[in-house]
């Protein structure tokens, strides 16, 4: 099953902690007066403070939360505190994510005592007067790594539960790398993470490999006798209703495409690659995927099979799902990151500062030569601080997640015209702050910047031309610190900056942010 990081639900078990009194009296550890001090009083009083807190916390969460059934822990003012309690409340906490605790005074230890039994990440709920402070600093102080958050404000409750879910969402990754060589690093990635297992110790996320000749042999109907890179085995080769899915997809592409430079024949071979992917991802249960762009165009078969990986990538990236270019698992971890914390689709693209030339071109690979004077006309006089993002996989969600833009479809291939490529016309975007970021290739630190955007270029010719244009407070400084990172950064619209640095800090992480 492919699950996106949108369907990933954060399970948040309420712990209610709760003192009764058996007796009349008065004293340090009992206020109030007439029915207050009758024993039962406090069950009732227990009841509607029980009722205040689901309220509250149902008032305070935002999407994909999950309230569970609330646990509550009793005790009575013999200070007893019997195993039957915890027993009860056992299976609610292995089936949560997070516990969201509620004390009050002669029940504050019963909280304390859960750290010790349980490694749930605890929160203790603003209503916890005093407790709020003391709780954390015993805990912090008896287990020394328990994770336990205090928060004093209800409105504090919605952006931390993001957080907490977006890194449930890196937790449950699993990215499909299709592999040609045996080291992780491409031959044109060399700047991505080379340790997958540290990774996954640090981060969370797995990683399922094929190899990339069976997933190729795979992406025609299956041959009598097995395919001769797995002979005799039944594999996910192609079927009738997949090349049918394929020629409906096509159509519906054409249609609503403003226009189309590759033939509908070259077209249906990208889909039927995109096709058996995603038949991969859902058979290794992944959500998300790359493949080593120059290292499998060598073998000459995508020259053979007439396509490119391009459109599999935007069409994932326009679902949420995390797909790129040239096997940069550090760049899909990084989408992953910054789609948790945004719910946007992301794009892609080598990153780098706008170079100017001594004749006044602006110098793009693979960019429009007469972009060059768009881009005078457009920023006047101020040339500086200037960068740029260019792949080949614009997609229609780029600016709203939850419908299509305007696109265009275009070949990659210059000669042959193969290699369907979705155009995204980065012009319509003057003006958006965008939101970049990306881990650095150890894994310890995550790259935070924003940039605006000027406009864009290559929405109308092939390859790798899809540019979008913007400005960055220090070209210099971004660049410098970039190249501690890589080359690659994702990016969405809107301002994720404070998202990203509590994510990277609740998973261990370094958040070094250039400011905007």
């Amino acid at each position: 099953m492919i699950q996106k990081a949108t369907d990933v639900k954060l399970k948040v078990l309420p712990l209610l902690s709760f003192a009764e009194h058996l007796y009349y009296y008065e004293g340090p550890c009992r206020f109030g007066s007439g029915e207050a001090l009758q024993p039962g009083y406090d069950a009732l009083a227990n009841a509607q403070r029980q009722k205040a807190f689901m309220e509250n916390l149902k008032a305070n969460v935002g999407e994909n939360i999950e309230i569970m059934e609330p646990a509550v822990i009793k005790r009575t003012d013999n200070w007893d505190n019997h195993e039957s309690n915890w027993d009860a409340i056992t299976d609610a906490v292995n089936a949560c994510d997070v516990v969201f605790g509620g004390a009050a005074i002669a029940s504050d230890d019963l909280l304390v005592e859960f750290a010790t039994r349980f490694t749930k990440p605890l929160i203790i709920s603003p209503d916890s007067y005093a407790s709020n402070i003391g709780i954390p600093a015993a805990i912090r102080a008896l287990t020394g790594e328990h994770e336990v958050y205090s928060v004093w404000h209800w409105d504090q409750i919605p952006a931390l539960l993001s957080t907490l879910r977006a890194r449930k969402v890196m937790r449950t990754t699993r990215i499909l790398l299709a592999t040609r060589f045996g080291s992780p690093i491409s031959q044109s990635s060399i700047d991505t993470f080379n340790n997958y297992e540290k990774i996954t110790a640090k981060l969370g996320v797995h990683f399922r490999f094929v190899n990339i000749h069976e997933l190729l042999d795979q992406m025609t109907p299956a041959e009598e006798g097995g395919n001769h890179t797995t002979p005799g085995r039944e594999t996910l080769d192609l079927t009738e209703a997949d090349m049918a899915e394929a020629e409906k997809m096509a159509d519906e592409l054409i249609a609503g495409a403003v226009f189309t430079k590759i033939d509908r024949s070259m077209l249906l071979k990208s889909l039927y690659a995109y096709i058996t992917v995603r038949k991969h991802m859902d058979d290794k249960d992944c959500c998300g995927f790359t493949a080593p762009c120059p290292d499998v165009c060598s073998t000459r078969r995508l020259n053979q099979m007439q396509f490119t990986f391009c459109l599999t990538h935007s069409l994932n990236l326009e679902q949420g799902i995390p797909s790129g270019c040239e096997f940069d698992v550090n760049a899909i971890v990084s989408m992953q990151a910054l789609m948790a914390v945004s719910g946007k689709c992301a794009y892609l693209g080598n990153t780098e500062p706008l170079t100017w030339w001594p004749n006044g071109d602006a110098f793009v690979l693979g960019g429009d030569p007469k972009q060059s004077e768009v881009l005078r006309q457009r920023i006047g006089e101020n040339k500086e601080n200037i960068y740029f993002m260019q792949h080949s996989i614009g997609h229609r969600r780029i600016q709203d997640a939850s419908k299509d833009s305007k696109y265009g479809l275009y070949y990659f291939a210059h000669d042959q015209k193969f290699g369907a490529t979705m155009r995204y016309d980065f012009d319509d975007d003057q003006g958006k702050l965008l939101t970049m970021c990306r881990f650095s290739p150890d894994g310890e630190k995550l790259l935070i910047a924003q940039g605006e955007v000027i406009s864009g270029d290559g929405y109308d010719v092939p390859n790798c031309a899809q540019i979008v244009y913007f400005r960055v407070r220090s070209a210099d400084e971004m660049f410098q610190t970039q190249s501690s990172f890589g080359l690659h950064m994702v990016m969405v619209y809107g301002d994720y900056k404070k998202q990203l640095v509590d994510l990277a800090r609740s998973m261990n992480v370094e958040p070094v942010v250039v400011e905007y």
